[in-house]
């Protein structure tokens, strides 16, 4: 037998390789491959590596050449309330709206599901262009399935739990804006109500592939009595997904909490053991020093929103607590809340200078994991996405390389975080199909979206008789 190298393993057939790419991986190991490549078979990353091996390792039926840009995995948006980003511009500060006719929360109860499903598409389009894959709406959609349905035409992911689980509105009264009889009387603070309706989204993780998913929520800020969140909590447990609920979130209302219960909410939390690593914590600008430990111990998460906590003016009025918790090990995510006076991606430049006032400022590559894979883990989905590993879902971006903002190019992930914007998003891939390409959907036809959103808002402020908050005069 003629001695020579042995055959070369044949090349395997997968669907897709995207190759000549700036690989920001986000595994266990924070690899990055400046001349890299990944292979897709289906829904699933086969492998991650280098542009000459996988190349020669696999045979695709298309290729993406990224041209040297950025592919990162999808970013997700650990907490936004998707359909309250069509408000812009008609409440020149929602949380001080109580005194106008008509509130913030007035607005919320009034939408039908038709415009929830124009909303959730509006937004889905906004959180493509900017890299995003995933989102987790926190219990404040009415119709599950229009906001699914939405998701899923546009071929990006979702989370959604029953609608405001609460069973005690007393707190609200603290809160400004969001306190409406009107609201009140669409989801009433019923314990009955509430125990039929929490679970009402987890029929969907039924279907092991479903882009929309469900989990367990309530509202939080103490709006649920002590039998609401044991309840909850035992249904998350039991169904092994994700426990949501906002707290810390205004100085004047945590206070109210802390006099009427006798101890700060975290550590009633804590001793009712609804603390945990399935639960999350929304918020969080108000809390004391002692209030981490018990969130560290548990290995609870928390979602932090800048955006939010600037638009609050609270900044003099509370001590950041966020790097502490950094630094103990808590799970730290970052969600925009309500894209209302921001668009979706300003979470992380938010996070950036927000932090930058503190002693111990965020860097770009700890604000990147809070967008990633903090963010899986907050969602229970830390096994599927948040990075590019094999086996895992195959959810990604590519930026473009034509875009001002991503150069010089001589740190592609403090750039990534800091100045790309949505303009530098080429392609994204939700469960291994291009569902953006060019900047723009592959799935719908976005002016007739915009066209719709529009005119979804117009007949709202019709029905509620509102105005835009204009300070200039309009000629017409």
């Amino acid at each position: 037998m003629p001695r020579g190298d042995a055959a070369a393993t044949p090349a395997k057939a997968c669907d897709i390789i995207v190759r000549n790419a700036y690989v920001v991986t986000m595994d266990p190991k924070r690899r990055v491959f400046a001349r890299g490549a990944i292979a897709i078979g289906g829904r699933t990353i086969l492998a991650v590596g280098s542009e000459r091996e996988i190349v020669a390792g696999y045979r695709a039926a298309r290729t993406f050449d990224a041209g040297g840009g950025v592919v990162h995995p999808g970013l997700i948006d650990a907490h936004v309330h998707i359909v309250h980003g069509t408000c812009r511009g008609i409440f020149a500060n929602t949380l001080n709206s109580a005194s106008q006719p008509v509130s913030f929360a007035d607005w919320k109860a009034d939408v039908t599901p038709e415009d929830e499903h124009v909303a959730t598409q509006l937004a889905g389009i906004e959180m493509l262009r900017h890299g995003y894959t995933c989102f987790i709406e926190p219990g404040t959609a009415f119709d599950g399935d229009a906001v699914a349905e939405a998701a899923v035409s546009l071929g990006i992911r979702g989370l959604l739990s029953g609608p405001y689980i609460w069973d005690d509105i007393g707190p609200m009264r603290h809160l400004g804006g969001l306190d409406s009889q009107s609201l009140y009387g669409r989801v009433p603070a019923n314990l009955d109500r509430c125990l039929k309706d929490m679970g009402r989204e987890l029929h969907r993780n039924r279907d092991d592939d479903a882009l929309v998913r469900g989990y367990v929520g309530v509202y939080g800020l103490g709006t649920a009595s002590d039998r609401l969140l044991a309840e909850a909590k035992a249904l998350a447990d039991r169904e092994r997904v994700a426990f949501h609920q906002h707290e810390g979130y205004l100085p004047g209302a945590t206070k109210a909490d802390r006099d009427r219960i006798g101890k700060s909410r975290i550590r009633h939390l804590a001793d009712l053991g609804v603390l945990g690593p399935n639960a999350t914590l929304i918020h969080m600008y108000v809390l004391g020093e002692d209030d981490i430990a018990p969130i560290a111990e548990t290995g609870t998460s928390v979602v932090w929103c800048p955006v939010a906590f600037f638009t609050l003016g609270i900044m003099g009025q509370t001590t950041l607590r966020f790097p502490a918790m950094h630094q103990l090990g808590v799970n730290l995510a970052l969600g925009v809340d309500g894209a209302v006076d921001a668009t979706i991606g300003e979470s992380g430049t938010a996070a950036f200078f927000v932090s930058a006032c503190t002693r111990e400022p965020f860097g770009p590559e700890t604000i990147l994991e809070m967008q990633t894979i903090n963010a899986a883990r907050a969602a229970g989905l830390a096994e599927r996405i948040g990075s590019l590993e094999p086996g895992k879902r195959a959810d990604l971006v590519i930026r473009s390389t034509a875009a001002a903002e991503s150069y010089p190019a001589v740190n592609p992930i403090h750039q990534l975080v800091l100045t790309s914007r949505g303009g530098s998003v080429d392609t994204v891939i939700v469960d291994g199909r291009v569902v953006m390409r060019g900047g723009h959907s592959t799935r719908l036809d976005e002016l007739a979206v915009l066209a719709a959103a529009r005119a979804s808002v117009q007949r709202r402020m019709a029905r509620l008789g509102l105005r835009p908050t204009t300070v200039w005069p309009v000629v017409e």
